[in-house]
């Protein structure tokens, strides 16, 4: 008799095998300090988060659907079942749109709020928390590559922070659960068929890009959980010829290589940029380089008589939102970022919540803003901007691609600017709060449980302090989107 050859292991089984056996020891100390720096950004972006209409709408609903639960709904004292707290905490980091993007998407908002739930509530340390959102941004972010990258899987309208952030949801889950190779891959079949997430939002402001990182928290730590109990999930979810997430959501191209290229060697947490400036990343190459001519000509307003922005069709769908009524409005409009660079040298959270849109200065320099299409621009090449000055000099700047823009991999954020950011962002919960989240974090792998961490989470804004958010009081009213 001859024995058959085994099958060979799909992409999802390789990875699984992978990451179910990988221990904090295997992590190079970099790495960790780098994902500590993404677990505090994404933290206090959270935290800043808490108090948004779409934050409160969202744990509104989720507290009509429930009696309470074991983990905490960060900024709050309250408490939801795992899956509604992910999905609560979820839409708090990305409330903002300040968080950490360019991994699988916006990968701690997607993966985090999962993971500290799931961690919460089986009492695991901060160590085993570290190698979770490691193997949740380290896979999500591979799979996206298996499917072209970002920019292709933007350009066919999926938004990866939805499709992709379920993968990472579920494989920190599944690391936290401790779940044997084959468990994790049902984990990660089964993600792949609740996962999803579109562009739609951008036609109207919708609030569902809000919920993606949310929703693929809530997903991912059902998948997990599922997996633990036995379902299984196709363990060729990326392969398979029909129905497959490369043949659905690539069009049948992909690129399984590239999913387990380095696998072990690089693990893919500084793929995921730190935010800077609190808009689309789609806009920060063009805030690098406009914030460097203020810098080297003491640029001022008055000094410039037109700007022209010419940039590929993804940028222009994706950077030209126009009326600006809201904070999403004001945050995927490049003309409106220029503009409140130019008068107030600044791009952070307060030069978009509330939009500063109807201050006749920001309205003056935003009339001098044009966006002009070149089909042959792609998102990655970052747009092209011609200054025309009062005194008739021309400049010309190049933006080149967003991903590479500060605090991407390529020019990282320092340890000490994600700190200031933090400390920014968390001035509404006081300077106790404020060093008590920042200390937890910083000695998360040292710490014997999340007890610290989740104290530290449970910060509510101090009573003196004056909310700029609309009134969301009345709940029950239809919220107005754009």
């Amino acid at each position: 008799m001859t024995s058959e050859n085994p099958a060979p292991q799909s992409l999802t089984e390789i990875l699984s095998a992978h990451w179910s056996g990988m221990s904090f020891d295997d992590l190079p100390p970099g790495v960790v300090s780098t994902m500590k720096d993404h677990i505090l950004d994404t933290l206090a972006v959270a935290m800043a988060g808490i108090p948004s209409e779409e934050s409160r709408r969202v744990r509104h609903a989720l507290s009509g659907m429930s009696n309470g639960g074991p983990c905490l709904v960060w900024g709050t004292r309250d408490r939801l079942n795992p899956a509604h707290a992910a999905l609560a905490n979820g839409t708090a980091a990305h409330a903002r749109d300040f968080d950490d993007g360019g991994g699988p998407g916006h990968a701690g908002s997607a993966t985090l709020p999962a993971a500290i739930a799931a961690a919460e509530l089986l009492g695991s340390n901060g160590r085993d928390l570290i190698v979770a959102a490691c193997a949740g941004y380290d896979i999500s972010y591979r799979l996206l590559q298996g499917v072209g990258g970002f920019a292709a899987h933007t350009d066919r309208g999926w938004h990866s922070t939805g499709t992709f952030g379920t993968f990472a949801a579920a494989a920190a889950c599944a690391k936290i659960l401790g779940l044997e190779p084959a468990a994790f891959a049902n984990a990660l079949g089964i993600a792949g068929s609740f996962t999803g997430g579109i562009w739609a939002f951008i036609e109207d402001g919708a609030w569902t890009k809000r919920l993606h990182p949310g929703k693929a928290g809530e997903s991912g730590i059902d998948a997990a959980f599922l997996a633990r109990a036995g379902i299984t999930g196709p363990h060729q979810v990326f392969e398979a010829p029909w129905g497959g997430i490369i043949a659905t959501y690539a069009g049948g191209r992909g690129f399984p290589e590239r999913v387990t290229a380095g696998l072990g060697r690089t693990f893919n947490v500084s793929t995921s940029y730190l935010k800077p400036y609190a808009c689309c990343r789609g806009s920060h190459s063009t805030i690098d380089a406009v914030m460097q001519l203020i810098s080297e000509r003491n640029l001022q307003p008055s000094d410039v008589s037109s700007v022209t922005v010419t940039a590929g069709t993804t940028a222009i769908n994706m950077l030209t939102v126009d009326p600006i009524e809201t904070v999403f409005d004001a945050q995927f409009s490049l003309p409106y970022a220029i503009s409140v660079a130019l008068e107030n040298r600044s791009v952070g959270l307060d030069q978009f919540d509330p939009p500063r849109i109807s201050e006749p200065r920001i309205q003056e320099t935003f009339a001098k803003i044009s966006m002009v299409l070149d089909p042959s621009i792609e998102l990655e090449e970052g747009p092209r901007l011609e200054f025309e000055l009062t005194s008739g000099e021309r400049i010309t700047l190049l933006a080149g691609n967003p991903t590479d823009a500060k605090g991407s991999e390529k020019n990282p954020m320092t340890h000490a600017e994600v700190v200031v950011k933090a400390r920014s962002l968390l001035r509404p919960y006081g300077n106790e709060a404020t060093a008590q989240l920042i200390d937890a974090v910083e000695n998360l792998d040292s710490q014997p449980t999340l007890d610290n961490l989740v104290s530290a989470l449970g910060a509510t804004p101090l009573a003196n302090w004056k909310e700029t958010h609309h009134d969301t009081n009345n709940l029950d009213r239809a919220g107005r989107a754009h």
